[in-house]
């Protein structure tokens, strides 16, 4: 139990970070949902299934076919989740995206409770309650009226996020990152039809591939492993990090100012975040091995 929880714990903390700078990333690429969602799509898609081709023993169709219903769902939520995420960005500002996915612990832990029967431990459950009150802080400073549309689309793939960190943590003997790998390219080729394709300068071309090449497939097989060896609330609660420090960074490079009451509230946030992984840490400590 204690090497399996830190693993997880470090595991999906990584990915977090490493999907922390995504936002910003969006914000400068600067081109339409679709042909983000294609271009992103095919690239992160292309490097993943590169990898099971060149480094993977059973290869992609012998590491894809074990997963079976699981993996087909997972596969088509994941390609949903990546449109509405980009769209969701194209009618609302960055940090009312990023601040809407605080429902994203509860959306797993009540999928989880429903298709798995998992129980949610009393500190993860007032650790999320602390975090919520954090980023109703950060709500009442940036979430303005007329962003309906995109603050529903963020709620939205707030629901779906949690199915997937459910689905991840409930098949956790099963490895989802081909279901991953796929729901990409299928995200890309229903992208195709629909992308603008807009003539783009050097640097949307590299904002573009760095978040193809590295930011989506690093954080991704992160956050695909990492959630396995977590409770899906608290694997999901890790990931309210992006809440936070996303909009820092769009603030610091472009000059969206969150402002004071994001600051404040993801003060909140870190904090009670930083409470929870020490108790639980001291928690498996005491917890005998399996």
């Amino acid at each position: 139990m204690t090497s399996e929880y830190r693993k997880g714990f470090w595991l999906t903390l990584g990915g977090v970070l490493a999907f922390t700078p995504d936002a910003l990333l969006i914000r400068l690429t600067a081109v339409d949902t679709f042909t983000l969602a294609f271009g992103r799509g095919l690239i992160a898609g292309v490097v993943l299934l590169a990898f099971y081709l060149f480094f993977s023993k059973t290869g992609f169709w012998g590491a894809l076919r074990p997963l079976g219903r699981w993996g087909v769902l997972f596969m088509f939520v994941q390609a949903a989740s990546s449109i509405i995420f980009y769209a969701a960005f194209a009618f609302t500002s960055a940090a009312n995206v990023l601040i809407i996915f605080a429902c994203t612990p509860l959306a797993s832990a009540i999928f989880s409770r429903v298709l798995f029967g998992e129980k949610i431990g009393r500190v993860t459950l007032l650790a999320i309650v602390g975090v919520a009150l954090g980023l109703l802080v950060v709500a009442s400073g940036s979430l303005e009226s007329g962003r309906w549309i995109g603050d529903a689309l963020a709620f939205l793939d707030t629901i779906i996020l949690g199915l997937l960190f459910a689905i991840i943590r409930g098949r956790k003997e099963s490895n989802m990152m081909p279901a991953t790998t796929l729901g990409l390219l299928i995200a890309a080729g229903f992208s195709f039809f629909f992308a603008e394709f807009p003539t783009m300068n050097t640097m949307q071309w590299t904002w573009l591939l760095i978040g193809g090449v590295v930011i989506i497939p690093v954080a991704g097989v992160l956050l695909t492993i990492g959630p396995r060896f977590l409770p899906a609330a608290e694997a999901a609660m890790l990931t309210l990090l992006e809440s936070v420090l996303g909009p820092f960074w769009v603030w610091l490079v472009i000059g969206e100012n969150p402002g004071t009451r994001s600051i404040v509230g993801g003060v909140i946030v870190i904090s009670v975040l930083f409470g929870h992984a020490l108790i639980r840490f001291r928690e498996s400590d005491t917890e005998p091995a399996h």
